[in-house]
């Protein structure tokens, strides 16, 4: 075998533990996750699952990484547009719609993880890109302010409503289909219905 075919195997192998232990952490959390679930998942060995990573808290590491990144990154690009304030709210909630409707269980585990182990993601993965660009979200709110375009409000409550609005149907979500009486499939039409009831509603409550 060449070395070519053997990197293209172990590349292979590589992605289908990942794509295992997603599933298991994202369901299950670190503590409940076994690194037995996680190679039967994957179709292999725990022993070779051992090799490609030696401990659950180095794989949880490399997924909590994907996660969070996955959340983050796209926070920062949209707030450092240079675009209107309802452009960016609007996109803000577009993409983070598109997100979660893929990945439901996301919020939820990176959220519990975050409150269970705050000093020991927080300060790792949240730089000063994300302060950054959050300054930039205060100024555009600012300037909208100064000109008369929305209402005064603190931009720190107004980050808060996009991102709770956004986030809590998949959070909540076991507690709001009972409610409602909802099953899986009315639950998602009623997530995809919602980004523009999000919108709309934000949008209406700052403007003059």
């Amino acid at each position: 075998m060449t070395i070519e075919r053997i990197m293209k195997v172990d590349r292979k192998t590589e992605e289908k533990i990942l794509e295992a232990a997603e599933e298991v952490f994202h369901e299950k959390g670190f503590d409940g996750a076994r690194m037995q679930e996680i190679a039967e998942q994957a179709g292999i060995n725990k022993g070779l699952l051992h090799y490609y990573f030696k401990t659950k808290d180095k794989l949880f590491e490399a997924i909590f990484s994907v996660a969070l990144n996955r959340i983050v990154s796209k926070i920062i690009a949209i707030l450092e547009m240079d675009v209107a304030l309802h452009e960016k709210i609007n996109m803000i909630v577009d993409q983070y719609m598109a997100l979660l409707l893929k990945n439901p269980a996301l919020p939820r585990f990176v959220l519990n993880e975050l409150n269970k182990n705050p000093d020991r993601f927080i300060s790792k993965h949240i730089n000063k890109d994300v302060k950054i660009a959050f300054l930039k979200f205060v100024a555009s709110v600012q300037q909208e302010i100064n000109n008369k375009k929305i209402q005064p409000i603190d931009a720190r409550q107004l980050f808060i409503n996009i991102i709770s609005l956004t986030i809590f149907p998949f959070v909540g979500r076991p507690l709001l289909q009972v409610v409602f009486g909802a099953d899986n499939t009315e639950f998602k039409q009623l997530l995809v219905e919602r980004k523009e009831h999000i919108k709309k509603f934000i949008n209406n409550a700052i403007e003059i």
